[in-house]
């Protein structure tokens, strides 16, 4: 059998990404809804196409505009059939491996405030979040209006995660990976002290002092570390908010990759999701973790059929109403696209789209725009919908 490792090197000629892969908008509600029949006739239709490494589409609830995020430093906007850039952090921001450009979070008031907040890589390996300005009489961010937010280093090259998002109660939600190597090299997973293998959790925006503020309900105000939310994390790559539900897709290691769904805020402040004392639902070394408190995954397949999870949206669109409630999620190395129904503390409904919508070369992001509707995002430079046939 292949190697992981092996099967990345494979494709290390072809695309920037290197390693194990492995960013998010204002969170939209679309109603929590759940249908039953679930249909065979969709496919995917390409929207765009010729960008250099995109990771990730999002929108603002209600508008027309889809923001893609190149890895290469470039935000673009899809509007109108047509594709056009309106911010280039050019050499300000470090492509390389799985360095670069990796997230955006546009604020819940973006309409009225017009902020956004950029996950990138500067320099040799630092993260940064940065706040921008949308000019809506330029049609284009303001680069001028930078404002950096957040930094973290980075000790290596993989597992940077890179995901934000603004959860419901508008706090920002960032994603960091353990500091890369193999079996938690940095020994950051179950360092509560430490941001990386974390999901952190910060104020941001009007009405803040300071860049950022720590909410009242983090477990902990004060301290090292009082921004993270939870931890125990190897690479949150992507996740995403429906309503009040998280989802997040932790990429494994070579046993299990691995979903887990945490309700936001105070609710699952502190929670360890485990890693590396388990991977997916497998003890790894401690024979005892489960009579430990972690929080288990709610849905895991094995790191051979794939590769790298990426985790997706749930379907919240009008275009497929048989799909509604349906979570979306993919894998770089098999291209495949499955979906499952997370309801009640359950998962049900587990499908592979393979057979309909065969498989996606190197999914390294989704989308969900303004209106629910779901894409697929391709590093080879292509982005699709998810449409009915």
């Amino acid at each position: 059998m292949q190697t992981r490792a092996f099967r990345f090197r494979r494709f290390m000629g072809i695309l920037p990404v290197a390693a194990i892969l492995l960013a998010g908008a204002g969170t939209a509600s679309f109603g929590a809804s759940v249908t039953d029949h679930v249909p065979s006739d969709v496919k995917l239709t390409i929207v765009a196409r010729g960008l250099e490494s995109p990771v990730l589409a999002t929108a603002v609830p209600g508008d027309e505009r889809l923001f893609i995020v190149q890895q290469n430093g470039v935000i673009s906007v899809l509007e109108d059939g047509g594709v056009r850039t309106v911010l280039d952090l050019g050499e300000r921001v470090t492509f390389s491996g799985e360095a670069g450009m990796l997230g955006l979070a546009l604020h819940p008031d973006f309409k009225r405030n017009g902020l956004a907040y950029v996950s990138y890589t500067r320099g040799r390996l630092t993260s940064v979040i940065k706040e921008y300005r949308f000019d809506e009489a330029a049609g284009r961010f303001d680069v001028e209006s930078g404002r950096e937010i957040y930094s973290l280093e980075q000790p290596a090259g993989n597992h940077n995660g890179g995901m934000v998002a603004f959860g419901p109660e508008g706090y920002l939600y960032i994603g960091f990976g353990d500091g890369g190597g193999a079996n938690d090299t940095y020994a950051n997973g179950q360092n509560f002290d430490s941001a990386l293998g974390s999901i952190v959790r910060i104020g941001v925006g009007p009405g803040f002092e300071t860049p950022f503020e720590i909410p009242p309900d983090n477990p902990r105000t004060d301290g090292p570390a009082p921004e993270v939310w939870v931890y125990g994390l190897r690479n949150p790559w992507r996740f995403s908010f429906d309503d009040s539900l998280l989802y997040i897709g932790d990429v494994g290691q070579s046993g299990q990759e691995e979903v887990h769904v945490l309700e936001a805020g105070a609710a699952s402040s502190g929670l360890n999701l485990g890693w590396p004392l388990a991977e997916g639902n497998a003890c790894l070394g401690d024979a005892q973790c489960r009579e430990k408190e972690l929080n288990w995954p709610v849905l895991t397949y094995a790191t051979s059929d794939g590769c790298a999870i990426t985790g997706g949206y749930v379907y919240r669109g009008d275009e497929i109403p048989e799909l509604k409630g349906h979570y979306f999620y993919g894998d770089f190395c098999s291209g495949e696209i499955s979906s499952f129904v997370y309801q009640d503390g359950e998962v049900s409904k587990q499908r592979s789209w393979n057979e309909i919508l065969g498989p996606v070369e190197f999914i390294s992001g989704f989308g969900r725009d303004g209106f629910g509707e779901l894409y697929v995002v391709s590093l080879t430079g292509t982005i699709y919908r998810l449409d009915p046939a």
